[in-house]
């Protein structure tokens, strides 16, 4: 296309000394390969695909399965759409003695397939959140608690985040890049803090609803041990009295029970504690031990433990990695675009 255009151009040499058609060269095909990889971190985190085995025909069946997505970020996208063409056409009046057709190529289908291009990337994006809705339904987190919080504490749906915000960094060091290099506006701005936005919206929502998938599943759990406690029971163990006739150790209790992890919340502790003593509980009446507790129980009591903790963690060193990487370009925005110049 940038050949086409130079072809047409009335005075070459004011064409090559463009700054704006000279960084098409570079920005047109960098908007095309940030869209590629939009999808594949989509569909490596969808389905779990290799990079390598992603297909052509595989991506064009991924846009049309998730065309709300790409309908949203249309509409996103389309007033943006006209606002370049309206001014690129303005453009076109001033430089047709110099640049003749050459701006029609370089302002309308270039300008617009970037916008296409970014749009594509919004909606992968935004896919993330359907797809974090749709996979963490109740069953499928009380049936994966380990998977989710001990073998594979990392959401496929979170890393996705991560990788998407690594995207918006590179789109972003480009824009600001386009915008020093061709000398835009302030306004010109706006497309990095969109895409940030999205990004971030897209990924604390995943974020916030797996806390709160897991969050109940583990409630649904601890009701599931307090089903089996005779409320009498759990009484006299918290107050280390006898069990039957059995007289509790005061130090089991303390120690197993009613020992409290540094940085549980209380209503971690409390959960912790209701599994704690129904577990005591099975212990005393299947093994009778009044000094300890049966390894079984011990176990089970241990893995819920890991449960509370990871819950604690769950999505945290993601959620820093995102905010670092969509963090440094806003604040280069915010510097550059003069809003706190008024303040000095």
């Amino acid at each position: 296309m940038w050949g086409a255009a130079f072809t047409l151009a009335v005075d070459k040499s004011i064409f090559t000394h463009n700054h704006s058609f000279l960084y098409q060269i570079f920005w047109l095909p960098f908007h095309i390969v940030l869209a590629y990889f939009s999808i594949l971190v989509y569909k490596k985190a969808a389905f779990g695909i290799r990079y390598k085995d992603i297909s052509i025909d595989s991506i064009f069946k991924d846009l049309h399965s998730n065309y709300r997505a790409v309908i949203a970020a249309l509409l996103l996208v389309t007033p943006f759409i006209i606002e370049d063409l309206v001014e690129g056409y303005a453009s076109l009046q001033e430089n047709f003695s110099t640049l003749g057709n050459a701006s029609w190529v370089m302002i309308g289908p270039i300008w617009i397939i970037e916008w296409l291009m970014l749009a594509v990337i919004w909606s992968r994006v935004l896919a993330t959140i359907r797809l974090t809705v749709k996979t963490y339904n109740p069953k499928y987190v009380d049936d994966n608690l380990d998977r989710l919080l001990i073998l594979s504490p990392n959401s496929p749906f979170l890393q996705a985040g991560v990788e998407n915000a690594l995207i918006n960094l590179l789109y972003a060091i480009s824009t600001i890049a386009y915008i020093q290099y061709t000398g835009g506006e302030s306004s010109d701005y706006q497309n990095v803090v969109i895409s940030a936005a999205l990004v971030l919206f897209s990924f604390l929502t995943s974020f916030f609803y797996l806390r709160m998938r897991v969050n109940d599943a583990l409630e649904r759990l601890v009701m599931q041990y307090a089903v089996v406690l005779n409320a009498e029971y759990v009484d006299n163990i918290l107050a280390r009295k006898s069990f039957g006739s059995l007289k509790l150790n005061t130090s089991l209790v303390d120690s197993f029970v009613l020992f409290r992890p540094p940085k549980l919340s209380n209503r971690a502790f409390q959960r912790t504690t209701i599994v704690r003593a129904s577990l005591l509980m099975q212990s005393l009446q299947q093994f009778g031990y009044s000094e300890d507790i049966a390894v079984p129980m011990a176990l089970e009591a241990i893995k819920y433990g890991q449960y509370e903790q990871k819950l604690a963690s769950l999505g945290i060193v993601e959620l820093q990695g995102v905010l670092l990487r969509i963090g440094s370009p806003l604040i280069m925005v915010v510097a550059k675009s003069g809003v706190f110049a008024g303040l000095r």
